[in-house]
């Protein structure tokens, strides 16, 4: 039996390397954290049929109307001296225009 889908809420988890990793495929960090709020459908992310534990994709729209597809890892898992520990958080992992269905 699988996960529910989570629900994706700001504040994201992010830093230098996930920000410039989506500014490479043209999209900004302000326009990921507008698809987030503005409600996007919620998938689980798949990897040659089979579902990619943690990972989802959230295709939505931005403040503008642009059709952005955002990748995320959730939970957020940190590892420290003595353990591990989940955060409720989702850490984008990269982002790009939703392709045209049809």
């Amino acid at each position: 039996m699988s996960k529910p889908l989570p629900i994706i809420e700001l504040p994201l988890d992010w830093d230098e390397s996930n920000i410039d990793h989506a500014q490479r495929h043209g999209i900004s960090r302000e326009e990921i954290e507008q698809v987030v709020r503005n409600l996007p459908d919620v998938r689980q992310s798949r990897r040659g049929g089979k579902p990619v534990p943690d990972y989802y994709l959230l295709e939505g729209v931005t403040d503008a109307g642009r059709r952005v597809t955002v990748i995320v890892l959730y939970p957020v898992t940190r590892k420290r001296d003595w353990g591990v520990y989940e955060l409720e958080i989702a850490r984008p992992v990269t982002a790009y225009d939703t392709p045209r269905k049809g």
